[in-house]
């Protein structure tokens, strides 16, 4: 007989995703020691009625919903976690049972099993579950999953039902699906929204791939796998509209500002999602070192000096994107401010409060500023007013 061995699935828990927003938000609740115990014997009962040799293995699983961001990271820290309590390392002193894990006074026993929190949830929600048993028994069981999850996967109207009680959430449809499925689904999900080079980068970290690896998204930019994390190169709006992505442009009639922050959203989009994943993105200068940018913010200063009676302050947005950079006129020099992380706006707004004496003007144009001529950021020349 071979040695021991763990096969990951999961239970997929689709639900009604507008119950974590707004002034009544409620996450799904982490389970105490009963309901653990009872939600593993309501999915041990699912699963021997679909597959009896199941009860030939031990199954892990923790009172806890999880997104599917936290899931698929680079190593797999939630299944991992699982895997951790697993005692028997041989089968002859193996003996099937049943492990769960549940909360403690809000926290799970293991930091890998705590919910995050700072992440937004999606409508799919996941309960992983570790078989754990004898490698031949474990790797036959698996073969089944694979074929018989699709269409007998759901689970029982009691489990369900149990599930939405428990968890505090309301359930539209239950099922067990294999590691294979999920990670089908999201590659079909990005596939879906014009993102599949985000699923090969995902794909290339999460599998710890060793060859550099090369692509490019849908408005430009290119995203580089190697040592480990995702490379990319940050194009300011001056070097953009003038030799980067941009720069065969028309600048006229807000062409340019329109085709940059199309640039800067997916930009944003990738490194959100990247994050989220717990990948590693690194932001590079054209044309510079190998050195990654370090802090929350870029400051680049203009070749173009700025006009007279124009506002201290320029603040350039575009539509649901907000803010894309901001300019700060200076000692008669014009700098732009771009946020290279969620941090980075407020940042900013720090940094030139210490650089800029109280009552200094801000514009709020509504869009992206640039003279059409050197195709280049400018300050706002007749803003609104306002005191900052």
């Amino acid at each position: 007989m071979k040695g021991m061995a763990y096969y990951r699935i999961l239970v997929a828990v689709e639900t009604d995703a507008t119950r974590y927003y707004g002034s009544n938000a409620v996450r799904p609740a982490l389970l105490d020691g009963s309901d653990s115990e009872q939600l593993l014997a309501h999915l041990a009962a699912d699963l021997k009625s679909l597959l009896p040799s199941i009860s030939q293995c031990s199954l892990i699983a923790a009172g806890a919903l999880f997104d599917q961001t936290q899931i698929l990271k680079p190593g797999y820290p939630v299944f991992t976690a699982l895997e951790s309590v697993s005692t028997a390392s041989s089968a002859t002193e193996f003996r099937p049972r049943m492990v769960s894990l549940a909360e403690d006074n809000g926290r799970m026993p293991l930091p890998d099993l705590q919910p995050l929190e700072d992440i937004p949830l999606g409508l799919l929600q996941l309960l992983p579950v570790v078989v754990h048993g004898p490698a031949d028994i474990v790797e036959e069981i698996g073969q089944a999953m694979e074929y018989r999850f699709l269409e007998e996967g759901q689970l029982s109207a009691h489990s369900a039902i149990w599930l939405e009680s428990a968890f505090g959430v309301s359930i539209n449809h239950t099922r067990f699906m294999t590691f294979t499925d999920l990670y089908a689904m999201m590659r079909l999900q990005l596939d879906h929204f014009g993102f599949l080079p985000m699923w090969e980068l995902l794909d290339a970290a999460l599998n710890a791939r060793a060859e550099t690896l090369r692509v490019q998204s849908a408005n430009g930019p290119v995203f580089e796998w190697r040592e480990q994390a995702v490379h990319s190169r940050f194009e300011t709006f001056d070097h953009w509209a003038n030799k980067g992505g941009g720069h065969e442009r028309e600048s006229a009639r807000q062409r340019l500002a329109e085709g940059y922050s199309n640039w800067t959203r997916e930009i944003r989009q990738y490194m959100t999602t990247l994050s989220a994943h717990g990948v590693k993105l690194d932001f590079h200068l054209p044309g510079a070192s190998e050195e990654p940018l370090s802090g929350s913010y870029f400051i680049e200063q203009s070749a173009d000096e700025p006009a007279a009676q124009v506002a201290s302050v320029t603040e350039h947005s575009f539509a649901d994107l907000g803010t894309i950079a901001i300019s700060l006129v200076s000692a008669g020099k014009l700098l732009n401010f771009y946020p290279l992380s969620p941090a980075g706006l407020n940042d900013i707004h720090a940094e030139i409060r210490k650089l800029v004496p109280a009552g200094h003007t801000v514009a709020f144009p509504g869009t992206v500023l640039y003279s059409e001529t050197s195709r280049r950021l400018r300050a706002e020349s007749n803003a609104s007013r306002h005191k900052h």
